[in-house]
């Protein structure tokens, strides 16, 4: 980078190391963040074992909870000027890191618990009700969302190499628009079987046939068969011929960014809310079909969603009214995480050079 204390030539580029696991959605928001800051990256892949299930005040700045092979990794890596991680079992190794590298900047991505010593960056989301510690820590950052990957470039990049795909299946660019469903499934807090998919598909299938719309849907990990299976009868029963469902357990390549890059309207299932923050970033209408409390975390989200106009709850009153369109200015949580990084850079001599 550049550094504007010094008019000579332009400076080494800061070098980022992300820290992943096996949690798609924490990885998704930490590269995100490293994606958006533009310099170099090392992946450090991180395994765990049982011992992962102890408090981080036990765990410490230890190898404790890490896999024989993810703790040599970690130690023997080099020097990076940014070290980010996503969620609590990632901390003890970020904190780690930051103890072998003090000058390095140390990002932590959703509140890491305690101890928290040692960390310069700790982004968390508006609905984790962090936000009103940021009075008294400065280091926190209160993003709407979860940041993620979600780019017009690679929105577009998506859609190009899907497009002769969908169309391939009869699902192409044309005049009728095109509905992307992305389905969750359950998690700890909340089931989501069979029946809650046949009522999903249902308000979807009445969406789409009001638009005579076509439907591009795809599952996920933890949809299961059943939900799956469900989903399918509906529509083959109610839009046949005007769906595509892509079933991630059959593996092949993955459609999500390609359904985000094409469909004129998003629907999500209220489960997750990295998938309903990644829909928020496309600048694309979303529905979001409500399966939590009032109380939840994912509620305070989707009302966040809705107060800022990006989406509106999926039931059938969204269906009679028949809405598909509408505008919005689209989520950059990664690009406000990576911005107060570049502060935090240029703030430190010993990065910034």
């Amino acid at each position: 980078m550049t550094d504007p204390r010094n008019t000579g030539q332009p400076q080494p580029q800061p070098h980022v190391c992300v820290l992943t696991d096996d949690r798609a959605g924490n990885n998704a928001q930490a590269l995100g963040v490293a994606e958006a800051l533009g310099w170099p990256i090392t992946e450090i892949r991180l395994s765990y074992t049982r011992l992962v299930r102890l408090p981080n005040l036990i765990r410490g700045t230890t190898t404790l909870g890490l896999s024989t092979s993810a703790a040599a990794a970690l130690d023997a890596a080099a020097a990076p000027d940014i070290a980010i991680a996503a969620g609590r079992r990632a901390t003890p190794a970020l904190r780690r890191l930051k103890r072998r590298f003090p000058q390095m900047i140390a990002v932590q991505i959703m509140w890491p618990g305690e101890p928290s010593r040692g960390l310069d960056l700790i982004a968390v989301p508006a609905h984790d009700r962090i936000a009103r510690e940021s009075d008294r820590d400065p280091r926190l950052l209160v993003t709407l969302g979860a940041p993620n990957r979600v780019t017009p470039a690679r929105l577009a990049e998506a859609a190009g190499s899907w497009e002769p795909r969908f169309a391939a299946a009869g699902m192409g660019a044309g005049t009728a628009p095109r509905i992307g469903l992305l389905v969750g499934g359950t998690t700890k807090r909340m089931p989501f079987g069979p029946e809650d998919a046949r009522h999903l598909a249902r308000l979807v299938a009445d969406l789409a046939a009001r638009h005579d719309a076509r439907i591009l849907a795809t599952n996920s990990r933890r949809s299961g068969a059943e939900v799956t299976a469900a989903l399918s009868d509906v529509f083959q029963a109610t839009r046949p011929g005007a769906f595509w469902l892509h079933d991630v357990a059959m593996g092949g390549d993955n459609p999500y960014f390609g359904i985000l890059g094409v469909a004129d309207l998003i629907v999500v299932t209220g489960d997750s809310m990295s998938m309903a923050s990644e829909a928020a970033s496309t600048g694309r209408p979303v529905a979001i079909l409500p399966i939590t409390g009032e109380a939840s975390k994912e509620a305070r989200l989707h009302r966040a969603l809705y107060a800022l106009g990006a989406a509106r709850p999926l039931d059938a009153d969204f269906v009679a009214r028949g809405e598909i369109a509408w505008r919005y200015p689209p989520l950059d949580d990664a690009q406000a995480v990576a911005a107060q990084i570049r502060r935090l850079v240029l703030a430190n001599p010993a990065v910034s050079r």
